[in-house]
């Protein structure tokens, strides 16, 4: 019962019926759908494991109380609570998807279930790019396009709803779900479901290529690049191959998607925001600005990068707790891989879900996702944790080494912004 509330979630994310198709247009999902997946919980006697937090959990926890505790030092403003109870919201999806994964199978199915609503919406783009009107099932038009795109064959970018309404955003939904179509290419599979991975890739690829998303493109090349790592075994000689295979799609790719430079200056102004950013969290060091106040301080755009934007608003803390959740996330999938030695179409799900989230991550480098698709994907990687005899720990070498992360981040990304501005 619990599964067909994650389904029904799902659907309200991703096909956004509420939105635009009758009678369901104006329904407000969460007025019934949390305290329906809450009563099946209770139903099947698990509801109690709402409340056994791993530390994956304790850090998200500890996230939205950072949150609260930056906000309140800095002023809440205008959007400081709609933020907090977002982020609640958040946490109890999140919660509940754990709860509703009690195993590897339960997982293996949820990740099939969200690659089919990722091919929908690629058949959606493919679909939209190729209609006669240039109108989507949504009713929604292309989204904005610049001179060097149309230079390059485009008529418009791809582009849904509800959160996905932005083609940056929009790709993203095949970005989060291309891994689960590469995973079906390994060995475990036969023939037939190899083939039909690589449909499923092409179709996503395709859709991608739609959205016209820089950002999406250079995600999809690395997510193709980490696949063909963890498949090469890492090795040095698998580095070259799959280095040399990226610079030659970078060689033959349109000067547009690889380009710093553009008619808008898009991509200058990203950069001029990542300056900001470190601005913010050299003025305050501790609390930052306050979540949700980015662009009240630069008066032009918020950072068009997550760990920037959080880092910036949230202060050292905010960011090292974030990241917290996203350690945690991928020592569960790790320790779930090892424990699934004898279970290769496991181990081929694990890996899926941590290049998804890898995936998403890097897109984030490129425009603010801070959305719940992200809590939903790390929900995946605490209930291969949870499927775990020994649940792993945050210990202090995991302390020392995500200091590390975060300090390193902040170097590389002021020094990046003073040699580009120099």
């Amino acid at each position: 019962m619990a599964f067909l509330f994650l389904v029904a979630y799902l659907v309200l994310l991703f096909i956004a019926p509420q939105l635009w198709i009758e009678p369901f247009i104006g329904l407000r999902p969460d007025a019934f759908l949390y305290a329906g997946w809450f009563g099946s919980l209770v139903l099947a006697g698990r509801a109690v494991e709402l409340f056994r937090l791993s530390s994956q959990d304790l850090f998200f926890a500890a996230w939205i109380g950072w949150i609260v505790i930056s906000l309140a030092v800095n002023g809440l403003g205008p959007n400081g609570t709609e933020i907090v109870v977002d982020y609640v919201k958040w946490f109890v999806l999140y919660r509940l998807t754990v709860v509703t994964l009690p195993t590897m199978t339960h997982v293996q199915r949820a990740a099939l279930l969200l690659l089919f609503f990722g091919l929908l919406l690629a058949v959606e783009g493919i679909q939209h790019m190729n209609s006669a009107t240039g109108i989507g099932w949504a009713g929604q038009s292309f989204g904005w396009v610049g001179e060097e795109a149309l230079e390059v064959g485009y008529k418009g970018r791809t582009r849904w709803i509800n959160i996905f309404d932005g083609p940056g955003v929009f790709c993203v939904v095949y970005t989060m779900t291309l891994p689960f179509a590469m995973h079906y290419l390994g060995k475990p599979f036969g023939v037939v479901v190899r083939v039909s991975g690589l449909a499923m890739m092409a179709a996503l690829l395709l859709a991608t290529y739609y959205t016209g998303s820089r950002g999406g493109f250079l995600a999809t090349l690395g997510i193709i690049g980490l696949f063909m790592l963890a498949k090469l075994r890492i090795s040095f000689r698998g580095l070259l191959v799959v280095g040399a295979m990226c610079m030659s799609v970078l060689a033959i790719v349109p000067s547009y998607f690889t380009s710093t430079s553009d008619s808008s200056h898009s991509a200058q102004r990203r950069i001029e925001m990542w300056a900001e950013g470190i601005e913010m969290v050299q003025f305050n060091p501790v609390f930052g600005i306050g979540r949700g106040n980015f662009l009240s301080y630069t008066s032009k755009l918020i950072a068009h990068n997550s760990a920037i934007e959080i880092m910036g608003e949230t202060g050292a803390a905010g960011l090292f707790l974030w990241l917290g959740i996203i350690y945690m996330a991928y020592k569960n999938l790790l320790a779930g891989y090892r424990q699934n030695a004898e279970n290769p179409k496991a181990q081929s799900c694990i890996l899926a879900i941590g290049l998804s989230i890898a995936g998403y991550l890097m897109s984030s480098m490129f425009v603010t996702l801070e959305y719940e698709t992200l809590y939903f994907l790390l929900a995946f990687a605490a209930a291969v944790g949870g499927t775990l005899s020994q649940k792993p720990v945050f210990s202090w070498h995991d302390f020392r080494l995500l200091g590390g992360v975060m300090l390193t981040f902040f170097v590389a990304v002021k020094s990046f912004t003073m040699m580009y501005f120099a």
